[in-house]
């Protein structure tokens, strides 16, 4: 199972700015929000530190203007995220890193 925690470990860093072009801003932004207080927050820290710094801090302040979003509203848009990897992965235009046996 892939998840939006998973993005870390498994989606290589350079990947990361094709993500952010497939997905709908408004998207990120939400999917942001809902982590940036819990187990995911490796995933948006991850995200923000393998893209543009301006596309980064456009995304940050946005994500502080968002506020609180609701678990249920965070995870679907998670859940937006993941899809567009995995149909990324479909594609052939990224390729997903194999899990880490010792983790």
């Amino acid at each position: 199972i892939f998840t939006f925690g998973d993005i870390p470990t498994r989606v290589e860093p350079l990947d990361v700015p094709k993500l952010a072009r497939d997905v709908d801003q408004a998207d990120i932004v939400t999917a942001f929000a809902g982590a940036m207080e819990g187990p995911e927050q490796d995933a948006v820290d991850f995200m923000l530190g393998n893209m543009s710094k301006r596309m980064a801090q456009t995304l940050r302040e946005e994500v502080t203007d968002r506020g609180t979003v609701g678990r249920k509203e965070a995870e679907a848009t998670q859940g937006i995220l993941v899809a567009a990897i995995r149909d990324l992965v479909a594609t052939g235009e990224i390729k997903l890193r194999k899990p880490d046996e010792d983790e």
